[in-house]
C-alpha cells in the first residue's frame, strides 16, 4: 500500500490516493502502472467538502466584532476530509498519473455497505451514497477548458438510474465521527443529525446530486420520513438553504404540532450587504382542538370537554439548542424533546381555550413539543418518557374566581362545583395519545369565606376512590393542608347555641369540608365525636363531643356557586340526638337542628329542645333550669334573637328557702327583653311580685329577674336569677321598722360563678309640721358576696342620718356610714366611715363628703390605711376641715400610744 498526493493546479485537483490490491509495474515509455489484482481497493481521499458557518437570526448583528477597527465576524469550521472507495476489476491497468487515477475513479464502482465510502458532507454528518445499482463517479480526466477558461475539476456521484436533473442517489448514514457543535448556531445541529441518521439507517436519504472537489461539495437532498423532513442545498461547501420540519405532539394535551427550523443564505443589509446565513424556526399546530375522550378515568382527572390551541402558528422562535435526549430501546439516546422559546429566549406562551359548560376557561401556558421517532422508536407512546414528561411538567394556570363543575355528574350535588383560583397541569399516558390530568387544584370554599371569614386558598389534590369510582365517591378532594372549621370565636355564625369546631382534611361532595379520620363506620354508620370534634367545640357552653350520640354525619358545610351572583350557602346539622353529660340532663327526645343558608335570605336557626341544666353539676346541685326550647334565629338585616319556652327553675339545697318564692312566680308570663351585642346575646324575663300589706307589714318591690346569656365567643352559656337587686332591693317593713334586700345568683357548667345577698332592717320615722318636715333614720345590714374563685366578702354596716325641710327654702341632710367588711383572699377585716352633708339653699347648694379611706383593723401587723379617698369627692371649701381632722385622729393617735 502506498499514499499519493495528486495534485494538478490548472483545475484545482487536490487528492490524496491510497490503494490495495495492484501490482506495480512500469510501461513501455516507463511510465509506472498499477494492475489490479483480484481485490483491488483505491482510496481516493478529498479535501473537507463542507464549511459549518454560524448562523444567526433576521436581522440582527454579528455575533462577534473582531479587529481594530472592529469588523463584524460569523464563525466557520471546516468539516473533516472525506473518502471515497472504489473496486477496481481484476486486471485494470492504472497509470500513475493524475489522468490515469482520474480516469480509474470514474470507471469504477463505488464500495458501500461496510463503510469504507464516508463523506462528510454536511458539516459531521457521515454518508455514502446508494442505489438501486452500482454507484460511480463522473468526471473527466483532464482538464476541460472553455473559452480560454479552465473549469473547476468536479467529480458528480450518481446512480444507474441518473437523469441530468438527478443523480438517483440515498444517502445512509456510516458510523464514526463526532457528534458535537462547533460551540456555536450552525443550520443542522446535533440533534437533527441524530434523528437524521436515525431514520436514514432505516430508509437513506434521498439526494438528488452529490458533486465533490477541492473547493467543497455539492449537495441537493430532499428527505421525507413520518416524522421528519429535511431538504439542504449546499453548493461548493457552503450552504444556501437548509431546512428540517419535524412532527410531535405538545405535551401535556397531545396536540399534534410540527417544528420546522429555515436557514437560508441572504445578501442582509444588516450585515452590511454580506451573504450570511439567517436561521429562524416556525411551530404550526396541525391539531389544534383535541376533545376529551369519553374514557371516565381520563374525564375525572380532567373536568374540561375540549382543549383548544388558539393560535396555530409561532414564527420568530429560538433554534432549539435545548433537545433533551432519551434512549431509544436500542440504547442510542435521541433529542426527543425541548420547550419551544421565543426569540427573546423566554419560554414560548402558547393561548390555550379550555371547553365547560357555563363559559369557557382562556389561559396561557408553555408546553412541551415531543418530536415522533417512530419507526426507529415509538417516542409518542413509550411508558418510561411519558412519566419523565410527567415529572417534569408541573404547570399552574391562574384561573381567578372560575366555577368549575368538576365531577360532571348527572346526579349533582352542591360540592361538585367549586371556586377555582388556580390549576397544576401535567398530562397522562393514554389509549390515544398524551392526555392531560390535573395534579393540584387551588380552590376557596365560599361558604367558609361567608361563615367564618377564612377566604385563603386551599391546594386541594383529587382523592384516589373517586378516580376509580367516579361520582360513586362521595370525597372529592384530599387537602394538602388541613383546615381548621371553628365557630368557638363566632359562634353567631353557628346559631349561637352550638360552636362546632374541628380540623377538615378532605372536601366531601355533599358535606363539604370533612376529617376523613372521623366520617362514619361503615359498619354502624355512626363516627366518632370524640375523633371528631376537640375540647372547645361546645354545645351551650359544654363539650359538644360529649353531648352527642349516634351522629350519622359531620356538620354540612357546602356552597353551591352560580356565575354572576353569590353563592348559596349552607350550614346544616340536624336531628342530632343529645346525651346526659355534666349538668346537661336532656329528655329522650332532646335533639340538636341547626340550619344557616344564604338563600333566597341570609337566614340562621339553631333549636334545643327539652333540656335541663344542673348547676352545679354533682352530689350537691343548687339550681335545676330546665327549657322546653331554646331557639336562636337571626335573619339579614335583623338583631338576632333568642326565644326561650318551658322556662322552669328548681332550687335545691341551700337555696330551697327561695322555692316559696318561686312557686308564687310563672317564669312562662314574664315579659322577655334582649341584649344584643357584637359579643352575645342576652334573654332577660323580669316578673314584679305584688306587694303584700297586712296590718303594720308591708313587702314591696319584690322582682323576680332571669337572664340566659349566650356569648358568640366560645364562653360557656350563663344563667342568672334574683330576686330584687343591688339596684332596686325589695322593701319590707314592720311598723315604723324597715328595712329590704336582694339575692343575685350566677351559674354556669362549672357551677355557682357568683352568690351576693344583702338583708337591711332598721327604724325609720317622718315627721311634718306644715313649715317644717323632716326624717331620722338608723339601718344596719349584712351583705354576703360569693365569687368564682371561692372567694367571700362579708359586710356589716350601719347606716344613720336624717333630714329637715323648712318652708321649702332650706334643706339639710346628713348620712353617717360605718361599714365593717372581712375579705377572704386578704383575710383582713377592713373598716371605713364615710359622712356626707348637703345643704340646699334657695340660691345656693354644696356638699362635703368625709371618707376616711379603709382601714386594716385585723389582719395585717398595725392599722394603716389602704385606699385614700380620692381627692375629687373633696370640694374646695372642705379641704380646711378634712385636714383639721386629719390633725386631730393623728394627735388622738399619739396620745393612745404613750406610756
Amino acid at each position: 500500500m502506498s499514499d499519493f498526493l495528486v495534485l494538478r493546479g490548472v483545475d484545482h485537483v487536490l487528492l490524496g490516493v491510497t490503494w490495495s490490491g495492484f501490482s506495480r509495474s512500469s510501461a513501455a515509455d516507463g511510465t509506472p502502472v498499477l494492475t489490479a489484482n483480484g481485490d483491488a481497493r483505491l482510496v481516493v481521499v478529498f479535501p473537507p467538502q463542507h464549511v459549518a458557518e454560524e448562523a444567526s437570526a433576521p436581522f440582527s448583528p454579528a455575533p462577534l466584532l473582531s479587529g481594530d477597527p472592529p469588523v463584524p465576524v460569523w464563525r466557520s469550521q471546516l468539516c473533516g476530509p472525506s473518502r471515497v472507495v472504489v473496486a477496481v476489476d481484476a486486471g485494470t491497468v492504472v497509470p500513475l498519473t493524475a489522468a490515469g487515477l482520474l480516469s480509474a475513479l470514474a470507471d469504477a464502482r463505488l464500495v458501500t455497505g461496510s463503510g469504507e465510502t464516508a463523506i462528510e458532507l454536511p458539516w459531521r454528518l457521515l454518508t455514502e451514497p446508494v442505489a438501486a445499482g452500482p454507484v460511480r463517479c463522473a468526471h473527466p480526466a483532464d482538464p476541460v477548458v472553455a473559452d480560454g477558461v479552465t473549469g473547476l475539476w468536479r467529480t458528480r456521484v450518481h446512480g444507474p438510474a441518473a437523469t441530468a436533473l438527478d443523480a438517483g442517489l440515498a444517502l445512509r448514514p456510516v458510523a464514526g465521527g463526532p457528534s458535537d457543535d462547533p460551540g456555536f448556531v450552525i443550520p443542522l445541529p446535533a440533534a437533527e443529525r441524530a434523528v437524521i441518521v436515525a431514520n436514514a439507517a432505516v430508509r437513506p436519504a434521498a439526494a438528488s446530486r452529490l458533486d465533490l472537489s477541492a473547493a467543497g461539495g455539492t449537495l441537493w437532498v430532499d428527505a421525507a420520513w413520518d416524522n421528519l423532513h429535511w431538504r439542504h442545498r449546499a453548493v461548493l461547501g457552503r450552504d444556501l438553504t437548509v431546512r428540517t420540519s419535524t412532527t410531535g405532539v405538545l405535551f401535556p394535551f397531545g396536540h399534534r404540532a410540527q417544528h420546522a427550523t429555515v436557514t437560508e443564505r441572504i445578501m442582509d443589509p444588516a450585515a452590511g450587504g454580506a451573504a450570511v446565513l439567517r436561521h429562524w424556526s416556525v411551530l404550526t399546530v396541525t391539531e389544534p382542538v383535541r376533545r376529551t375522550p369519553a374514557d371516565a378515568a381520563v374525564r375525572r382527572a380532567f373536568p374540561f370537554d375540549e382543549v383548544e390551541i388558539t393560535t396555530r402558528t409561532f414564527t420568530d422562535l429560538v433554534t432549539p439548542t435545548n433537545w433533551q435526549l432519551f434512549p431509544t430501546p436500542a440504547g442510542v439516546p435521541l433529542p426527543t424533546f425541548f420547550h419551544p422559546l421565543k426569540g427573546d429566549g423566554t419560554p414560548l406562551r402558547f393561548p390555550i381555550r379550555f371547553a365547560k359548560p357555563g363559559g369557557d376557561l382562556h389561559c396561557t401556558l408553555p408546553l412541551i413539543f415531543v418530536a415522533d421517532h417512530s419507526p426507529v422508536f415509538a417516542s409518542l407512546t413509550d411508558p418510561g418518557l411519558g412519566l419523565l414528561l410527567a415529572q417534569s411538567y408541573r404547570e399552574r394556570v391562574a384561573t381567578p374566581g372560575t366555577n368549575i363543575d368538576v365531577v360532571r355528574s348527572a346526579n349533582r350535588v352542591d360540592g361538585d362545583v367549586h371556586e377555582v383560583h388556580a390549576m397544576v397541569t401535567t398530562g397522562v399516558l393514554a389509549s390515544d395519545g398524551y392526555r392531560p390530568r390535573l395534579t393540584e387544584l387551588e380552590v376557596r370554599l365560599p361558604a367558609l369565606r361567608s361563615l367564618l371569614g377564612h377566604d385563603r386558598p386551599s391546594v386541594v389534590t383529587f382523592a384516589e376512590r373517586y378516580l376509580r369510582e367516579g361520582d360513586r365517591a362521595d370525597v372529592l378532594f384530599d387537602l394538602a393542608q388541613p383546615i381548621k372549621v371553628d365557630f368557638t370565636a363566632r359562634a353567631d355564625r353557628s346559631g349561637g347555641l352550638v360552636s362546632p369546631a374541628f380540623t377538615a382534611t378532605a372536601l366531601s361532595r355533599s358535606l363539604g369540608p370533612v376529617n376523613l379520620d372521623a366520617l362514619p363506620n361503615a359498619v354502624t354508620g355512626h363516627l366518632d365525636p370524640k375523633r371528631l370534634f376537640p375540647a372547645e367545640a361546645t354545645l351551650l357552653g359544654l363539650p359538644l363531643r360529649d353531648l352527642v350520640t349516634q351522629v350519622t354525619s359531620p356538620p354540612k358545610i357546602t356552597s353551591l356557586v352560580h356565575t354572576g351572583r353569590p353563592p348559596d350557602v349552607t350550614l346544616s346539622w340536624e336531628d342530632v340526638k343529645l346525651v346526659a353529660h355534666g349538668p346537661f340532663r336532656p329528655a329522650p327526645g332532646s335533639r340538636l337542628t341547626l340550619t344557616a343558608t344564604t338563600s333566597p335570605t341570609a337566614r340562621t336557626t339553631c333549636r334545643v329542645n327539652d333540656v335541663a341544666l344542673v348547676l352545679p353539676p354533682g352530689p350537691k346541685p343548687l339550681l335545676e333550669v330546665r327549657f322546653g326550647l331554646i331557639e336562636f334565629t337571626q335573619v339579614a338585616g335583623r338583631e338576632p334573637d333568642l326565644r326561650i319556652e318551658g322556662l322552669k327553675t328548681q332550687f335545691r339545697g341551700v337555696l330551697q328557702l327561695l322555692e316559696e318564692l318561686q312557686d308564687a312566680v310563672d317564669l312562662g308570663t314574664a315579659r322577655k327583653v334582649l341584649d344584643v351585642t357584637s359579643s352575645g346575646i342576652t334573654a332577660r324575663y323580669a316578673l314584679p311580685v305584688p306587694a303584700v300589706a297586712t296590718g303594720a307589714f308591708s313587702l314591696r318591690n319584690v322582682a323576680v329577674h332571669t337572664a340566659v346569656e349566650v356569648p358568640f365567643d366560645g364562653r360557656p352559656v350563663r344563667v342568672s336569677l334574683s330576686f330584687g337587686s343591688k339596684a332596686a332591693p325589695f322593701a319590707l317593713s314592720v311598723l315604723m321598722f324597715g328595712g329590704g334586700g336582694y339575692l343575685e345568683i350566677e351559674l354556669d357548667r362549672d357551677g355557682l360563678r357568683r352568690l351576693e345577698a344583702a338583708l337591711e332592717f332598721g327604724a325609720q320615722v317622718a315627721v311634718d309640721f306644715v313649715v317644717a318636715r323632716g326624717e331620722v333614720h338608723a339601718l344596719g345590714g349584712v351583705r354576703f358576696t360569693l365569687e368564682r374563685d371561692g372567694s367571700v366578702s362579708l359586710e356589716g354596716y350601719l347606716r344613720i342620718g336624717g333630714s329637715v325641710e323648712v318652708l321649702g327654702l332650706v334643706s339639710v341632710s346628713i348620712e353617717v356610714r360605718i361599714g365593717l367588711t372581712y375579705r377572704s383572699e386578704r383575710k383582713s377585716l377592713v373598716g371605713r366611715a364615710t359622712i356626707v352633708v348637703e345643704i340646699d339653699l334657695t340660691l345656693w347648694s354644696d356638699s362635703v363628703e368625709l371618707d376616711s379611706g379603709e382601714w386594716v383593723l385585723a389582719g395585717g401587723s398595725a392599722p394603716e390605711i389602704l385606699r385614700a379617698a380620692p381627692e375629687g369627692l373633696l370640694t374646695a371649701s372642705a379641704t380646711d376641715e378634712v385636714d383639721r381632722w386629719r390633725r386631730y385622729r393623728d394627735a388622738f393617735d399619739h396620745a393612745g400610744r404613750q406610756p
